[in-house]
C-alpha cells in the first residue's frame, strides 16, 4: 500500500514538472511591443498599476521609486513608456516593463532596468533577483 502511494505521488510530481515546462517563455524585450500610456496610479489587487484605454497596466518597477521621487503615490498622473506583455488569459490586462517615466514635469530614464538580462516584473537585471545570478 505504501509503495502505491509513493508511486502515485512521484507520478503526480513528474506530471506537474512536465506541465510547468510546457509553458512558453516570456518574449525578450526586443520582441515585445513598445507602448506609451498615461494614467493615474492606483493599487490594483495589491500591485501598482493604472487603467487607460479600457486596459489595466501593472507597472511593478515603479515600486522601487516610491518614496524616492517626490509625490509619486496613489492618484499621481504618470506617463510611462516601455515594453508591454499582455496576460495570457486576459487581453485587457498587461504588464509593463518601464523604460521611461514622465511625472511632475520630469523624465526618469529606467532603460537600464529593461535590458536583455532582466525578468518581467521581478529581479534586478543581470545582477540577481529571484533565482538568477549572485545573491550576495
Amino acid at each position: 500500500m505504501k509503495r502505491i502511494i509513493v508511486v502515485l505521488i512521484a507520478a503526480l510530481a513528474f506530471a506537474g514538472v512536465a506541465a510547468a515546462q510546457s509553458a512558453p517563455p516570456p518574449p525578450a524585450p526586443s520582441q515585445a511591443q513598445t507602448v506609451k500610456v498615461s494614467g493615474k496610479l492606483e493599487l490594483i489587487d495589491g500591485a501598482i498599476g493604472f487603467k487607460a484605454g479600457g486596459k489595466t497596466y501593472f507597472v511593478p518597477r515603479l515600486r522601487e521609486l516610491i518614496g524616492f521621487v517626490k509625490d509619486l503615490q496613489e492618484g499621481a498622473l504618470v506617463t510611462v513608456e516601455g515594453y508591454e506583455r499582455p496576460f495570457p488569459h486576459d487581453s485587457t490586462v498587461s504588464l509593463l516593463m518601464v523604460t521611461k517615466l514622465s511625472f511632475g514635469g520630469k523624465d526618469y530614464d529606467l532603460s537600464h532596468k529593461a535590458g536583455p538580462g532582466t525578468r518581467w516584473g521581478m529581479g534586478r537585471g543581470k545582477r540577481g533577483g529571484m533565482g538568477g545570478g549572485p545573491r550576495w
